[in-house]
């Protein structure tokens, strides 16, 4: 069974899908799927089988704008917003969004601090942060809401282990929750191949901001999250991680073969497979990453006894996000006109933002762990949102054990 979200005023008539079971052997995407979901058990081992009872539970969801009708610009990031009909808003969150300051996640952090959460709007620095908080409050004064939760700015730069390292310090000291940490900043430099861009620590910036910089803050704040009950780590990928995905099959596939080029070159490494270095295949490596580490620390967490739940997610093309703001502007915008008003394969930063708001408090994945979940075309102009089976290498559990290893080494975790 699937349910209909209801899309933005931007486009009435456009629709997701949030599947109530894992995707069919029917999904309009290539490969197979898992038969059944992952869910955690009392004796925090994930049973080999599990019962089919485990499944999301059948009920309608819709998002229903603040003000129905009326259209001010920008309110396209705030007007949706989670409406229960058999089921009260769960209580309020503490929240850490990275990169909060634009795309999805300005986008889920207006949504989830409308729904009464505190999100912390985490962004490389204090002032993006604020101007983010400023932002959103506006757009909510403007439309004559009140902001039911709150909004706190707070500097956290994912490619300087310094930043990440004062932020966590700072948050521990605070002595405040932390329910969910949103691991979504993102970088990516397709199409300059001419100088591996690095980060204050000399890692290549989009595999150290992608992974290394969330693998640090992660681990930083793990103890936090164990504290509270169901305490939950998203982390926001991207089906390009996977090479026989549509995304994943232009250009070069993402891969990161035996690690050869941390292992050879160090924190030097340009490649993580050793290979020449191209910018694009950087972000999809960086992706599958994020995917491997999701569900490794999911296993940890499980061996640990620990109710904390890992899942990813991939949300979908969406190219009007200022996301592929270091592309070449012609082939920007003529991809962007392709995607969005031609075939129609791109989803709008509201959808995306929907997706990172179900997997940061939907309570279809309380207990549930060890996932991804992916924002699959279901039609022209119309997007699934399903759990899915991530590609063939996300799914190795030594080659995410061999990662953690040496990403725990590159970032002195234990230091």
């Amino acid at each position: 069974m699937a349910f209909a979200l209801k899309s933005t005023l931007a486009l009435p008539t456009r629709s997701i899908l949030f599947s109530s079971r894992k995707a069919s052997g029917s999904s309009p995407a290539p490969r197979s799927v898992l038969s059944a979901p992952r869910c955690l058990s009392d004796d925090s081992a994930a049973p080999s089988n599990p019962p089919t009872q485990t499944m999301m539970p059948r009920r309608n969801v819709m998002l229903t704008p603040l003000v129905a009708g009326i259209i001010l610009p920008g309110l396209n990031f705030i007007l949706p917003l989670l409406a229960h009909a058999e089921e009260e808003i769960p209580p309020p969150k503490n929240i850490i969004i990275t990169g909060a300051n634009s795309g999805i996640g300005f986008n889920g952090a207006a949504k989830l601090a409308a729904q009464g959460n505190t999100v912390y709007l985490a962004c490389r620095s204090l002032a993006k942060a604020e101007a983010a908080k400023l932002k959103i409050e506006e757009q909510f004064a403007a439309a004559g809401t009140p902001l039911r939760g709150r909004l706190v700015p707070v500097e956290c730069d994912l490619a300087s282990i310094k930043s990440i390292r004062a932020f966590a310090d700072s948050w521990k000291v605070s002595g405040e929750p932390l329910d969910v940490l949103v691991c979504n900043a993102g970088a990516q430099f397709s199409g300059q191949n001419d100088e591996v861009k690095r980060t204050e620590d000399g890692f290549e910036v989009t595999v150290g901001v992608n992974h290394l910089g969330h693998f640090l803050l992660t681990n930083l704040l793990l103890e936090e999250l164990e504290k509270r009950p169901g305490g939950r780590v998203v982390v926001t990928a991207s089906e390009v991680h996977d090479p026989s995905s549509p995304g994943g099959q232009v250009g070069p596939g993402g891969t990161l073969g035996d690690l050869g080029g941390m292992i050879a070159n160090g924190k030097n490494f340009a490649m993580i497979d050793g290979g020449l270095y191209d910018a694009e295949k950087a972000y999809k490596d960086s992706k599958l990453c994020n995917i491997l580490f999701a569900r490794e620390l999911q296993r940890r967490e499980l061996s640990r006894g620990s109710g904390v739940t890992v899942n990813s997610f991939g949300p979908g093309l969406i190219t009007r996000s200022g996301f592929f703001r270091n592309q070449k502007p012609l082939f920007v915008k003529v991809f962007d006109f392709a995607a969005n008003d031609i075939f129609k394969v791109a989803e709008t930063v509201d959808g995306g933002g929907d997706c990172l708001v179900y997997m940061a408090t939907s309570s279809d994945l309380n207990r549930r762990g060890g996932l991804y979940f992916n924002n699959n075309l279901a039609g022209f102009g119309v997007h699934k949102f399903e759990e899915f089976e991530p590609s063939i290498e996300a799914q190795n559990a030594e080659e995410g054990k061999t990662l953690w290893a040496i990403s725990e080494k590159f970032v002195g975790l234990n230091v």
